[in-house]
């Protein structure tokens, strides 16, 4: 087996090195050519040639300055590169598997040049971030099949022995025990913050507010990113890119449902607070309205993990059932985002009268804490890209440093915020 790596050095430099890497951790290191393994004194061209000839597979890595660099290139320039390893490859009938990584679709023939039009037809990997990873080894699946690969017998393991089930059960309970102190900590220095005799109140009270905190925090703020993490997981491994329509939906709807949920989960801690649902509810609700509502956001959340997890299946239905099943998919979407909103204007109108009450001075607070909340996806999605994207050392103490600290001072600005805001308009103190 012989993999040939054709990549772009302005865009993929990076990615084209991770790629060769996992493909030499499951077929060997001989196993992959990337142009920097040229010897020296070599002719490029002839070179690259004889590389391509020998070869049973072509990667190709597209980037987003793929087709900017084709609609850039004028016909009395010197051959693009990359173009002529990728025409190479179709003339000598080599397999090819192109990986786009940047946020380009799969370019269609018409935007191709006439050589290499053909390429447009052969079925990628998405492998945009957070799921390069996934991508890459459904794609390496597939380069293993198409070469009847067998994986050599594993060596025989000579580690330690698995720790045994006292010492796991004794390691999760300190585990636990460390989380529940560290809640009651947050707890009383949030009502130490926010009302002054912290000392006076019960210890379960500052648990719960720390929990509370804590929740409200991770939900707001990593739901975000986990909602656009699982999506990208999910299409990866279909094979479907992250940025279409059906992708960005499925994040949306994700992030609406963990967004949602966080804020019922902060308001219905406030004492006598019940949600008001606009247009459907009777001014005296009963117990079954408020059971209707608990099954319709029940089904909220079902139908949002449905949609994620079916919509890449049925892609892969024939044409008459797949069309069918795609309308199914975005009237159940469209209706998901209606109930949201819908939701997210009850959840408004529900709010305490205090809280329209609120001088400048504490709405500071109360608007700012979900607003550096919110600055925490898009932080994780930064130092993750950084390492992966920008080719950053995961384990360089430096980049662990910057990142600790960015966090802690968020959390930190996080803790004041609820403090001042939420935690006094619960006290009924706003």
């Amino acid at each position: 087996m012989k993999l040939f790596i054709s990549y772009r050095r302005v865009d993929s430099t990076h990615a084209a090195n991770r790629v060769r890497l996992l493909l030499q951790q499951k077929f060997g290191a001989g196993s992959v050519f990337i142009d920097r393994e040229i010897p020296a004194g070599r002719e490029w061209n002839e070179h690259l040639r004889q590389m391509l000839d020998e070869s049973t597979g072509v990667v190709v890595m597209i980037g987003d300055e793929f087709l900017r660099k084709l609609r850039r290139h004028r016909p009395n320039e010197e051959p693009d590169p990359l173009v002529w390893e990728i025409a190479t490859a179709i003339e000598l009938k080599k397999p090819i598997y192109p990986v786009l990584f940047g946020s380009i679709d799969m370019p269609d023939e018409s935007q191709l040049p006439e050589e290499i039009r053909a390429f447009a037809r052969y079925q990628a990997v998405f492998a945009r971030e957070p799921a390069f990873d996934t991508a890459i080894a459904m794609m390496i699946k597939s380069i293993a099949d198409d070469h009847g690969w067998v994986d050599p017998p594993a060596a025989a393991a000579t580690g330690a022995a698995a720790p045994p089930l006292t010492a796991w059960v004794l390691s999760m309970l300190l585990v636990a025990l460390a989380a529940v102190l560290s809640l009651w900590g947050a707890g009383r220095l949030i009502l130490w913050m926010a009302l002054g005799d912290a000392a006076a109140r019960p210890a379960e009270s500052a648990f719960w507010h720390g929990l509370r905190y804590a929740l409200t925090t991770a939900v707001w703020g990593l739901g975000p990113y986990l909602a656009y993490w699982q999506v990208a997981e999910l299409r990866a491994r279909a094979r479907l890119p992250i940025r279409n329509l059906h992708g960005l939906l499925s994040v949306a709807n994700a992030t609406g449902v963990l967004v949602l949920g966080g804020t019922f989960l902060l308001m219905s801690t406030l004492p006598e607070w019940r949600l008001q649902p606009l247009w459907v509810f009777p001014p005296h609700p009963r117990g079954e309205h408020y059971a209707l509502l608990a099954a319709g956001m029940l089904a909220m959340v079902v139908l949002t993990a449905g949609f994620a997890v079916w919509e890449p299946r049925v892609r892969t239905w024939p044409a008459e059932r797949r069309a069918w099943g795609m309308h199914g998919i975005n009237g159940v979407s469209g209706l998901l985002v209606l109930f949201m909103t819908w939701l997210a204007a009850s959840l408004v109108a529900s709010l305490p009268a205090r809280v329209f009450a609120l001088n400048e001075a504490e709405l500071v607070p109360m608007v700012g804490y979900p607003g550096l909340c919110l600055a925490i996806s898009p932080l994780v999605a930064g130092y993750a890209y950084a390492r992966s994207g920008l080719g950053l050392r995961a384990r360089d103490w430096q980049n662990l440093a910057l990142f600790a600290l960015l966090l802690g001072l968020v959390l930190a600005c996080t803790l004041a915020l609820f403090a001042f805001g939420p935690t006094r308009l619960l006290a009924g103190e706003a």
